[in-house]
């Protein structure tokens, strides 16, 4: 892997290098991540790229490929079903990480790679419509019932 490849994929997974350095690289034995400076001496060609992180945006790739192509073809099945384009799709917009994060057990690092879906979607068919998450609505809405991912895509169908 390049430098200039690592850039390209911390950007299509909309990583700020602040990000990247924290969430990317974090591991056992760096629970912390690595410094802003040592991503940029990568990306600048200043430092080798470690292999363990070449093998960590590899796999972040392929998670952001199969998200993405899954959700696309669900999407074009129920075109199918329906015979032409729903009126519309709605998927859920995480402005920031702490919104991301109020669903228990979730990886921090997912949470841009799900933006980066998301955009993607968003230019791909015109009848998704992005949600912003507003966890005081959405409390709201829950009425007391356990959170989960099909509640909050259910939330999100409501939201117009």
């Amino acid at each position: 892997m390049t430098p200039t490849m690592l850039k390209g994929l911390r950007r299509l997974f909309f990583f700020t290098v602040p990000e990247a350095a924290r969430f990317i690289t974090t591991s056992h034995d760096t629970p912390q991540g690595t410094s802003e400076q040592r991503w940029r001496e990568w990306e600048n060609g200043e430092s080798p790229i470690p292999e363990s992180l070449i093998v960590r945006m590899k796999e972040l790739n392929e998670w952001r490929s199969l998200a993405l192509d899954a959700t696309a073809d669900n999407i074009r099945i129920q075109m199918r079903e329906k015979g032409g384009a729903p009126k519309a799709i709605f998927v859920i917009w995480y402005d920031t990480l702490d919104d991301w994060m109020t669903l228990p057990k979730r990886d921090p690092v997912m949470w841009r790679l799900q933006q980066s879906v998301c955009a993607a979607l968003l230019g791909t068919f015109d009848t998704v419509k992005l949600v912003r998450f507003d966890m005081a609505n959405y409390q709201n809405w829950l009425s007391g019932r356990e959170d989960s991912e099909a509640l909050r895509a259910e939330w999100a169908s409501t939201q117009q």
